[in-house]
């Protein structure tokens, strides 16, 4: 009977032993599995900031392309307007010429 219980003892005591390498273990586990997860958040806001960046560049730089072309097209009318405004205003003047002159 003493020779069952000691064998019972050591059984548990190698099984509670066990237990504690197993959780040292898990913990283990956990804390390079933690650091890998921080890892990998890291690298990915990393790569968002990126996308952003690259995404807010290539929205300004259509953004500046329509102005200028926005800016080129206003341009050309104002010019459009200008000539024909000279144009109308010489063609005015010679009426009033024409009608003072009585011709």
């Amino acid at each position: 009977m003493l020779k069952d219980l000691g064998k019972i003892i050591s059984a548990d005591l190698n099984g509670r032993e066990a237990v504690a390498r197993s959780r040292q273990e898990a913990l283990a586990l956990k804390s390079r599995t933690d650091a890998q997860v921080r890892e990998i958040q890291d690298r990915l806001q990393e790569e968002l900031a990126r996308l952003h960046q690259e995404a807010q560049a290539e929205i300004l730089a259509e953004a500046e392309a329509r102005v200028r072309e926005i800016a080129a097209a206003t341009e050309r009318q104002v010019q459009e307007l200008t000539q024909n405004f000279q144009a109308r205003r010489e063609e005015v003047a010679a009426l009033l010429i024409a009608r003072v002159l009585g011709t």
